[in-house]
């Protein structure tokens, strides 16, 4: 059954769910329940030495020094274990010293909520921020979706995803790896009716909100943007801020974008990982602002007929010759950790990598390079034809312009 996507359509927003963890968090501030100073060890039990020192502020600021991830989105995993599991993970930096993308953070602010309000995550957040501000199609269960509301996934390699129902779940919602970080559902509508709350304090008073979008952090050395509690802070060109997040899970796309100063907002989700999805929000913004404005043009794949000269020949060469050869599983971590960009191999846990690329090579193993398609300057499709079935295989490749590390990766039988 082919239906079309509305503005009624529900999907999956990933990250962006970590703006409505901090919310929880601002509003259980504004009657008393915490401070954002607080430190975690207040509401978390066992605390080690080493994460002492970690605020609440740390969490939604990325600057406590958790990793990225400490397992697979799709776990069954529950509060109880993944607080264990988070508290004996290693930091990358002390708290408060640095800036450093984590799931984890929000994930264990979500435990928080729960402890303090005495309510599950996405019920407080239904609640005492949805149902006041009547964004009433967003959450985890609660909303009472039908069937085919909402959108189906498909991954880069066209297979079906399904949608965030048709995963596990624990006690109503996704396992603690997603829960509180990501995995939110939501409609273009309920976004934009979101960020309106915001902006007229609706939902949160004026000094919540001005605490959410503050710079607190910058987000790299160098960068032009700082993070908030769950925003994204730019200056445009015009000296305005650009208030922004985006999500994914690989699969389904979402994308908003607050220029606050200049009472306009741009919400984009999508139920397909292609090519150019991160950018199209921008490119409606930039129509907005510029009357000049040209729209980037999509060029037709240019055929290779073996790869380039340069890091990105190299790159390629080296993952055919992955994809060709055995590997034990010390070699294969090793090439991983090599040749994956460090978002890419955050994205999954390394066995999760291990296996995929296990899989790939039990699949296609010894092969011949027919051609090879650019599709853009970071983006390749190798045909691989298996010396083993004869059958051919696409592999979609995407590559880090700056060192050519892989940052993207599918793969699909023609």
């Amino acid at each position: 059954m082919h239906l079309a996507n509305t503005p009624a359509t529900v999907h999956a927003i990933g990250s962006i769910t970590k703006q409505y963890t901090a919310a929880c968090v601002l509003k259980l501030q504004e009657v008393g329940k915490l401070e954002v100073q607080d430190l975690m060890s207040k509401y978390i039990t066992g605390v080690p030495a080493d994460k002492a020192t970690i605020t609440l502020h740390h969490l939604p600021t990325h600057s406590a020094g958790f990793p990225g991830a400490i397992g697979d989105d799709n776990e069954p995993i529950d509060g109880g274990a993944f607080t264990i599991m988070a508290l004996a993970t290693p930091l990358e930096f002390a708290p408060g010293t640095g800036y450093a993308y984590s799931n984890v953070g929000y994930s264990l602010l979500g435990i928080i909520v729960e402890k303090v309000s005495g309510m599950s995550y996405e019920r407080y957040l239904q609640d005492q921020l949805l149902d006041p501000g009547g964004i009433l199609r967003t959450g985890y269960r609660l909303p009472d979706w039908a069937k085919e509301e909402l959108a189906i996934g498909y991954p880069k390699d066209g297979s079906r995803w399904g949608t965030m129902l048709d995963h596990p779940t624990v006690n109503g919602g996704p396992g603690w790896h997603l829960r509180a970080n990501g995995g939110l559902l939501s409609t273009t509508h309920d976004m934009a009716n979101w960020v309106e709350a915001l902006r007229t304090h609706t939902v949160l008073d004026s000094g919540s909100v001005a605490l959410m979008c503050t710079p607190h952090v910058e987000e790299g050395e160098g960068s032009n943007s700082h993070y908030g509690y769950g925003w994204a802070i730019f200056k445009t060109k015009r000296g305005t801020r650009l208030i922004t997040h985006n999500g994914g899970n690989g699969t389904q796309f979402a994308d908003v974008l607050w220029y606050a100063d200049e009472g306009v907002t741009v919400v984009l989700m999508s139920n397909a990982a292609v090519r150019g999805m991160q950018d199209i929000a921008w490119e409606v913004g930039g129509m907005v602002f510029d009357p000049r404005y040209k729209p980037m043009e999509f060029e037709a794949p240019k055929v290779l007929s073996a790869p380039p000269e340069g890091a990105v020949g190299d790159r390629i060469k080296s993952l055919s010759a992955l994809i060709a050869s055995a590997r034990n599983e010390a070699e294969l971590k090793a090439w991983l950790e090599g040749n994956l960009g460090p978002g890419f191999l955050e994205d999954w846990p390394m066995e999760q990598h291990i296996a995929a690329f296990q899989q790939m090579r039990s699949e296609i193993g010894a092969h011949s390079m027919e051609r090879i398609e650019q599709l853009g300057p970071e983006e390749y499709v190798l045909h691989l034809r298996s010396a083993g079935d004869r059958k051919l295989y696409r592999v979609m490749v995407q590559l880090r312009p700056s060192d050519a590390l892989i940052s993207g990766l599918g793969v699909e039988k023609e």
